[in-house]
């Protein structure tokens, strides 16, 4: 073999200066990936993206639903994650633009629609709203638009009127809660004096949109909201039938295990929204720089309301505006079965929090408050000394002291709770929603927290004919007192019994004595059991209170149904 051939002496010592040159080049570029890399994993930059992971670790598993996280400041999104399943039947994960329905976070999209037909000058927040809906009825004070939209109406709640009647599966459900609201005699208050959450009136207010525009919720947000946004994986799901590209399964939880659930549907204005993270930071970020109404717009749909006695209510038109640690935020939470959604700004910061979720199980709003908290940091007021967040170390009481706390509770504006001691346990049921049972966890003699995945959400503590339930972060009390339930003879329980209408329900229950029990049975739906909790006053799950009424001979001629949402509802005796 012959000898390799050098390059000449010049040649040899350019390349010579070229590798050195390269290896440093090389050296810098490894030095400098490294760097990154570190940064990214470990840096103080990325401190917030760890932190998150671990608010979410419980359900970032391929057993378990989850959510999809974003977190934008200035219009820039900086975080966009995703934990857990959109199919835990599939094993599909949920991406960062996983579609979410996103329940009640669809009224500020309402609201912002009405807001432009009026500055389209195509209706006034002020106008009646028989105006739009003539079939309304007229009461003492005109209902407006704007009574709809900051919850003043007054007018009972239209789910809460449906759940009631017999089942109806005709035409548009839109269009069944307006003929719902519009058979009513009465009113919850006298409109403007009082605030109380409605999503009735919001279901009216699509409604409206509808009829004012000449398209539907859905055609007319597309168009004027969410098309100049870029928010191209939003709208509303008014057609239950159509498929949706990357939409998460919902899910509840049972002792048992995850089974299926999802908002009910063919309803918009009030919830019907299905969205991502992402398109909710452009939303959010609207609020500092619109391009969808303008400044106007943006600052009357923020004002808070006023009541007609001069007192101030944090709610403006779809958004509560109120203060956390010292600094205002703009925010809306969303839940159904199978769903939790939160959505939340603070503009002195320019920090916007949405938190999609897959289970009603999972507490967006805990966990947007969290995330806002790793964010701000110093930047916030500190936390109040009694705001923690782990829950106290439980305590075991026996079987016998959980049993004394049982019964039914009630506050003043007729909201009812049922504690039940099963099992060793004791669990409290919200017995106006979806009457679903939550374990009240002891940490004291008397005193329990009422936990959702893991995180303490609520403290209640019994003190004597009294059970007072307070956010387990701090804030006022509100206050159940222990309704005392007597037993009726077989006789006194028959004079109950009979036929009864609703011309406002359009429907028919039947009144019965079973087994030494009032029964209560809707056409249509299951039985209910009554106990009676005073005279003529009975109590039932889904029922409210049923006050019974006499007529001159002292017998039984009709009841009235009465929960929070919808007061004074009449049946009469059918003869």
């Amino acid at each position: 073999m012959g000898k390799p051939v050098w390059p000449h002496s010049t040649d040899r010592g350019r390349l010579m200066r070229m590798m050195r040159r390269r290896s440093a080049a090389l050296t810098f570029l490894a030095i400098g990936a490294g760097a990154v890399m570190y940064l990214y994993f470990r840096g103080p930059f990325n401190r917030e993206r760890r932190e998150v992971d671990k608010l979410f670790a419980d359900w970032n598993r391929r057993d378990s639903p989850g959510c999809a996280v974003g977190v934008g400041r200035n219009g820039s999104a900086v975080l966009t994650r995703a934990y857990g399943m959109s199919s835990i039947e599939l094993g599909v994960p949920i991406a960062v633009d996983s579609v979410f329905p996103a329940a009640s976070i669809s009224k500020q999209f309402t609201a912002m629609s009405i807001l432009l037909l009026a500055k389209q000058g195509k209706l006034s927040l002020d106008d009646p709203v028989q105006k739009y809906v003539p079939e309304m009825p007229e009461y003492e004070v005109p209902i407006t638009l704007r009574h709809l939209l900051n919850h003043t109406s007054g007018l009972r709640d239209g789910f809460g009127l449906e759940g009631w009647a017999s089942p109806r599966e005709d035409g548009d459900r839109n269009d069944r809660i307006a003929w719902f609201l519009a058979r009513q005699k009465g009113l919850n208050f006298a409109t403007g004096s009082r605030f109380q959450y409605n999503n009735g009136a919001y279901n009216l207010l699509g409604t409206i949109v509808k009829r004012v525009s000449g398209q539907s919720l859905r055609k007319f947000a597309e168009a004027n909201i969410f098309e100049p946004l870029g928010m191209t994986r939003t709208h509303f799901q008014d057609t239950p039938s159509d498929m949706v590209e990357g939409l998460v399964s919902g899910y509840v939880q049972h002792a048992q295990g995850w089974s299926r659930g999802t908002e009910i549907p063919g309803t918009v204005g009030n919830a019907g929204l299905q969205t991502t993270v992402e398109d909710l930071l452009r939303w959010a970020q609207n609020f500092a720089e619109p391009r969808v109404g303008d400044t106007a717009l943006i600052e009357a749909m923020l004002t808070p309301t006023t009541l007609t006695n001069g007192e101030k209510v944090d709610y403006a038109f779809g958004v509560n505006v109120g203060h956390y640690r010292g600094s205002r935020v703009i925010e809306h939470g969303g839940g159904d079965q199978g769903i939790s959604t939160y959505l939340a700004m603070f503009p002195e910061h320019g920090l916007a929090v949405a938190v999609l979720c897959n289970s009603d199980a999972i507490p967006s709003g805990a966990l947007e408050t969290r995330i806002a908290d790793i964010y701000l940091g110093n930047k916030l007021k500190p936390i109040e000394a009694t705001t923690s967040a782990a829950a106290p170390k439980s305590v075991s009481l026996p079987a016998n002291q959980l049993e004394r706390e049982t019964g039914w509770y009630g506050d003043s504006s007729k909201s009812l709770l049922r504690v039940v001691a099963d099992g060793g346990k004791l669990t409290v049921r919200d017995v106006e929603g979806d009457d679903i049972p939550f374990e009240m966890i002891p940490i004291g003699e008397h005193e329990f927290v009422v936990s959702a995945g893991g995180i303490p959400m609520t403290r209640v503590v019994f003190a004597g004919t009294e059970m007072r339930v307070t956010p387990f972060a701090g804030g006022s009390a509100q206050v159940f007192a222990k309704l005392n339930t007597t037993t009726l003879s077989v006789a006194e329980l028959q004079a109950f019994s009979g036929e009864f209408r609703s011309e406002e329900l359009d429907s028919i229950y039947k009144v019965e004595a079973q087994a030494g029990k009032l029964m209560m049975v809707p056409y249509g739906r299951p039985k209910i059991v009554l106990d009676a909790t005073g005279p003529d006053t009975f109590t039932g799950s889904g029922t409210g209170v049923v006050r019974f009424s006499r007529n001159g001979r002292g017998l039984i001629d009709g009841f009235t149904l009465n929960r929070s949402l919808a007061e004074g509802v009449r049946f009469q005796r059918v003869k």
